[in-house]
C-alpha cells in the first residue's frame, strides 16, 4: 500500500491524512497507536491544504471536508477514504470507485456521532409510535362507527321484522 518514493530508509512508508483539525483526539491516538510502525505516517492538514497535498497519501480520513471528485482526481496513491463518523456523505463515492478507490467509514463510541445516531433512532421510533397511536385510535374509532351505522341500519329491520 505504501509508494516506492516514500520511504523511511526500512522501505516504503503508508501516508495516512487526517483532513483538518477537528477532532484532534482521533488523530492523537491514531498517531500514539502507530508510533512503533515506521512504516507508517500519519499527518493532518488543514481542509484548504487537502487538495494541495491528497496525491502524496495512501489512506485519507475525511472530517469536516467534502472529498469532491476533482479532489479524487488528483489523488493518484490513495487506495482508501475514510469518513469520520456515521455515513458517507462527505465523500462522492462513485468518484471514488471511478478511480479504484475504497470508501468505509469508521463508526464508534469515540467519535460522538454513535450518542447522536442513537438518540436520532429513539426519536424516530418515538415519532413513529405517536402515529402508530394515532392510527390505532382511528381504526378502533372506525370499527366502532361502523359498528354504530350497522346496528342503526340494523334496528329497524329487527323492529319491523315479521316473526
Amino acid at each position: 500500500m505504501g509508494d516506492s518514493s516514500v520511504s523511511n530508509g526500512l522501505g516504503p512508508v503508508t501516508r495516512v491524512l487526517f483532513c483538518g483539525p477537528y477532532w484532534p483526539a482521533a488523530t492523537n491516538y491514531t498517531r500514539e497507536y502507530l508510533q512503533d510502525y515506521p512504516f507508517i505516517q500519519v499527518d493532518e492538514v488543514g481542509l484548504e491544504q487537502v487538495p494541495d497535498v491528497i496525491q502524496n497519501y495512501n489512506l485519507c480520513v475525511v472530517k469536516n471536508r467534502r472529498i469532491d471528485s476533482d479532489i479524487i482526481a488528483k489523488a493518484t496513491q490513495m487506495k482508501i477514504i475514510m469518513q469520520y463518523g456515521v455515513g458517507l456523505e462527505g465523500v462522492d463515492v462513485n468518484a471514488a470507485t471511478e478511480h479504484s478507490i475504497k470508501v468505509a467509514r469508521i463508526p464508534g463510541s469515540t467519535t460522538g456521532n454513535a450518542v447522536s445516531s442513537a438518540e436520532m433512532a429513539i426519536y424516530l421510533t418515538l415519532g413513529l409510535l405517536r402515529k402508530q397511536v394515532c392510527v390505532v385510535l382511528l381504526v378502533v374509532l372506525t370499527i366502532c362507527i361502523l359498528e354504530v351505522l350497522f346496528f342503526c341500519f340494523s334496528f329497524p329491520k329487527v323492529l319491523f321484522d315479521e316473526h
